[in-house]
């Protein structure tokens, strides 16, 4: 069983940005079980580096490509919506340099935070997008 699975409800009736975010969930749970996996920190270190800078650089290629879509078509939440995009993307990467650093290690607790967070983003604020992006022919 995967620790984020995707659900039909995180749906936001924009075929691309579904493909993204299930891609994003799949990369989270790569991340998730390299993890738990591991015997030492030392090996989750190694192990989990190449996933997480993965998992970085595919939230950074997906929040772009909406934040693109969304000046296109002057979303009026845009402005917003990119701050949101930027608060995550600074936590990841505080977090990122501290795994790297070793002054940090991934825990249950981190996980939670990210998993809630992008739940939380999609079922709230993509799905605002996705209905205006609708009204707007996209699909």
């Amino acid at each position: 069983m995967e620790f984020f699975e995707w659900d039909e409800g995180f749906s936001t009736k924009i075929q691309r940005f579904d493909d993204d975010h299930k891609k994003l969930l799949t990369l989270f749970n790569n991340v998730y079980h390299r993890v738990f996996e591991c015997t030492s920190l030392e090996e989750e270190r190694e192990l989990t580096q190449h996933t997480l800078v993965e998992l970085l650089d595919y939230v950074k290629y997906h929040f772009s490509a909406e934040e693109e879509l969304m000046i296109q078509l002057d979303y009026p939440q845009y402005l917003e919506h990119k701050k949101e995009h930027g608060s995550y993307i600074a936590e990841v990467n505080n977090f990122l340099d501290q795994h790297k650093q070793g002054t940090a290690a991934l825990s249950f607790p981190t996980f939670m935070f990210l998993k809630e967070w992008i739940t939380k983003h999609i079922l709230v604020r993509d799905k605002e997008y996705g209905q205006f992006f609708n009204d707007k022919g996209i699909r």
